[in-house]
């Protein structure tokens, strides 16, 4: 039985959830519904519904968060959203009787509030006006769904868990509240210390679910936009309190210690019998004065479902941008292919360097994998402009793509020069020959084309160079990529503007640099001439030729993304700001316009930063 201050303040909230989602005062409704309200704790990984379930009982919550995911016949889950404070669940299947569209699971311990199909019918005929906010509940719904683009998850409850000797939660956690836009809202933390002092010692460590001790979190969390609470680095009645509550957990670690599992880990994360099942986010915490990071994949080898995030504590700009991916805020740049064109990424790199806005993280197919490279490393705008100069106009042994087969058995290039041109671009900027994508500062992905499957590569982890070089593979002119045994060649070929990845990574704000060309290309020709003809036409200057056709690696390149063109223009309607740089023609194969291509970027991202309102800046803060 629960204690009567507990009951009363599970009435209380709910009363508080009634009232804010009937937006209605009347007493009469809130009693009628109150009074036959059923209670339902939720544990954090329970199954509140399934889907294909017929059921059509209405929940309301009180507290906590669930995530409704979709279930295909193979197993494949796709998430649909999070449901919090306040909101309901079912409303759609008391309408239409039809079976539970989504499987509903808790995130953290979640208090909910069950009222049978029949006393909701009961309470609409006494009060016909509530059947209208429900209805108006179900149509938001789905709108949601229907968005392209959805919002990303953010999370309000979030444990600081610390996996190795060092880290401090208490510290990390008002450093990362102080590192917080004034503008994202209030950040409360909470630590084993707060808790003593407002309940006294014997309450600090809960065994078990407390009310008083989450209804004390409740409050705080309804006061602010989110919660970091501090955990201990060991298996604890406190540790085990925040994981259970947590919509997100931030694993802690000292960057220079064992990448294994910690005994906490073993016995609060074990994904036999997980005490969360909320997601779990590693964070690499290295000196200041580190270059780059190394041996990555030993951390993320023992937490496969774990995304990551290295950062330099002492570095503000670190903190910052820790800050805005945990709160929804993130910035991801999308690169995308074209030949030469990409050039123009440089110049719209150092515009937004110079306007201040920061970039959390990047991501680029074909050519535009190959200009964020250098940046995702950490380096400026400045090192990323000298090392695509270096790489494409100062290679020791002249076109960065003239390496030809003699015999083209495979490619009509070697790739042996792209290649030596990328390692020594990862040399400059890191002291190493090779790292892996997972080691770079800034989140990094590429977009190859898995031929071995027929599909959409995302390369995330493995050689950095490897992953560049599959992206930017154009079938027949450079040899293939092999990641795991599968064929890769370039992404364009499948996503030349991979927006949608990013957002599927959680970007809040996304910035697009799309090189794609509106204009069509007509020829004035009905064949195309003989060899000895355009021989002699390839002779004159390039003014006087009657025969501007493409050779036959930039006919491949084109070839590459022709597919992938509609979807291209689509994903620009997705993102928050989107540069389309003003290029003369030219071939996409000429490297030779490195200043002119740079320039033109530059100035286009110039005019449309300097256009933007104040409000508009906020958003990339």
């Amino acid at each position: 039985m629960k204690s009567d201050p507990d009951l009363q303040q599970r009435d209380a909230l709910l009363q508080t959830v009634l009232r804010d989602y009937f937006a209605s005062d009347n007493a009469e409704i809130l009693h009628t519904i109150r009074s036959v309200a059923e209670y339902v704790d939720l544990v954090s990984g329970a199954i509140l519904l399934r889907q294909g379930d017929i059921s059509n009982d209405v929940y309301f919550i009180l507290s906590g968060r669930l995530h409704a995911f979709s279930e295909t016949e193979s197993g494949a889950r796709k998430i649909l959203g999070e449901i919090g404070r306040g909101e309901t669940i079912g409303e759609l299947a008391l309408f239409t009787g039809e079976p539970r569209s989504a499987t509903v699971v808790a995130v953290r311990d979640t208090l909910l509030v069950k009222v049978t199909r029949a006393m909701i019918e009961r309470t609409i005929l006494q009060h016909p006006e509530i059947e209208m906010s429900m209805m108006r509940a179900v149509i938001r719904r789905f709108r949601q769904r229907e968005r392209e683009r959805q919002a990303p998850l953010v999370p309000v409850k979030i444990c600081i868990l610390p996996i190795t000797s060092g880290p401090d939660a208490a510290g990390f956690a008002r450093s990362l509240r102080n590192a917080q836009a004034a503008e994202a809202g209030p950040v409360a933390v909470v630590t084993k210390d707060d808790v003593a002092s407002h309940f006294g010692a014997q309450d600090q460590a809960p065994g078990k679910r407390n009310d008083a001790l989450a209804g004390y979190i409740d409050d705080i969390e309804a006061r602010n936009r989110a919660v970091y609470l501090a955990a201990d680095g060991g298996d604890t009645a406190w540790t085990r309190f925040c994981l259970r509550h947590a919509d997100e957990v931030l694993l802690l670690a000292n960057a220079g210690r064992d990448p294994g599992l910690s005994a906490v880990e073993r016995a609060c994360l074990s994904p036999a019998a997980p005490i969360s099942i909320a997601r779990q986010t590693l964070v690499l915490l290295h000196r200041a004065d580190t270059r780059i990071p190394t041996s990555t994949a030993h951390w993320l080898n023992a937490r496969p479902d774990a995304r990551h995030f290295h950062i330099r504590p002492e570095l503000p700009a670190d903190m910052r941008r820790l800050a805005r991916i945990v709160s929804g805020r993130a910035i991801g740049l999308v690169l995308s292919g074209g030949g030469a064109r990409g050039f123009a990424h440089v110049g719209v790199i150092k515009a937004l360097e110079e306007a201040g806005i920061p970039v959390d993280m990047l991501g680029g197919s074909s050519i535009g994998a190959v200009m964020g490279m250098v940046l995702a490393l950490g380096r400026s705008a400045e090192e990323v402009t000298a090392a695509v100069r270096k790489a494409f106009l100062e290679h020791p042994r002249g076109n960065v793509t003239g390496d030809y087969n003699f015999i083209p058995l495979v490619s009509l290039i070697k790739g042996a020069r792209t290649r030596s041109a990328m390692t020594q671009a990862v040399r400059d900027a890191t002291g190493r020959d090779a790292i892996d994508s997972e080691d770079c500062w800034t989140t990094f992905f590429t977009i190859a084309s898995d031929f071995s499957t027929g599909s959409e590569a995302v390369l995330q982890r493995g050689d950095l160079t490897r992953n560049v070089g599959a992206s930017y593979a154009i079938p027949g002119a450079l040899p293939p990529v092999f990641v795991g045994g599968h064929m890769m060649y370039d992404g364009s070929t499948f996503n030349n503007f991979p927006v949608d990845v990013m957002a599927r990574l959680g970007a809040g704000r996304i910035i697009g640099v799309d090189l794609s060309v509106d204009r069509e290309q007509l020829f004035d020709i009905d064949d195309v001439p003989g060899t000895l003809t355009l021989l002699r036409d390839k002779l004159r200057p390039r003014a006087k030729r009657r025969y501007r056709l493409p050779s036959v690696p930039e006919t491949m390149l084109r070839s590459s993304f022709i597919t992938s063109i509609s979807k291209q223009k689509e994903m620009g309607k997705f993102t928050d700001l989107l540069f389309r740089p003003r290029i003369s023609d030219g071939r996409l194969l000429d490297w030779s316009r490195f200043e002119e291509v740079v320039a033109a970027g530059y100035s286009q991202a110039r005019e449309m930063l300097a256009g933007m309102s104040d409000e508009q800046r906020k958003m990339f803060r």
